[in-house]
């Protein structure tokens, strides 16, 4: 009898887990957007992840943004706010290796000060070897601008080098998109408009600025 019991006990149990194990799923924190690899030459790059939105200070720390190599090792590093709070810069405590793969993790723990959580991770590989493609080959902030234009509005559409963290175009601030690219959409432009395109360091300095006609 006591056998039958136990029996019955250990079937229970069974079928409690299996009702149990379809909510046993990755989170939606597991979800990464991984950006194209950069190269850089500079073994103490300090790297700026601009944000659409005011971050909240308190969820910038070494469990949401951290680099490591391509080891898994973790690279110490140091995460700090921009003044506007808009950016994240991460600092080398030491300089990166020559030739050595890392990736830069941003969790989507990170939120907004509205709490907004960012949705997708971020991981941006990148590689230090002397040889800092990302700055096209005459080494402008801006590699290339685009239009596209339909009945509402005209989307400017941007791609910079690495050393820029912010772009306007007619003094209207650019949504970033990720992998260097900024976009927005502008009213009362069409064929033959001229556009302003102007880029900023971290440092909030205006490093680029061109006129450029819509086609």
């Amino acid at each position: 009898m006591n056998k039958r019991k136990a029996i019955i006990t250990s079937v229970l149990a069974a079928l409690v887990l299996l009702l149990l194990l379809p909510n046993i799923r990755p989170s939606a924190t597991d979800a990464v957007d991984t950006w194209s690899e950069k190269k850089v030459t500079d073994t103490k790059k300090v790297w700026t992840i601009a944000f659409s939105k005011p971050l909240k200070a308190t969820s910038i720390k070494d469990s949401t943004v951290y680099v490591e190599d391509e080891n898994y090792r973790l690279f110490f590093t140091t995460a700090t706010l921009s003044s506007d709070k808009k950016s994240i810069i991460v600092t080398p405590r030491e300089p990166y290796q020559e030739n050595v793969k890392y990736r830069l993790n941003i969790s989507s723990e990170i939120v907004s000060e509205k709490g907004e959580k960012l949705g997708k991770g971020i991981i941006m590989p990148f590689v230090v070897n002397g040889s800092d493609s990302q700055d096209g080959q005459d080494g402008d902030a801006i590699r290339s601008v685009t239009f596209s234009t339909n009945a509402f509005a005209t989307t400017v559409n941007v791609i910079s080098n690495d050393t820029v963290v912010r772009v306007t175009a007619n003094s209207k601030e650019l949504h970033y998109l990720g992998n260097n690219t900024y976009s927005t959409g502008l009213t009362g432009i069409s064929s033959g408009s001229t556009v302003k395109i102007q880029a900023y360091d971290m440092n909030g300095k205006r490093i680029f600025s061109k006129d450029y006609k819509v086609n």
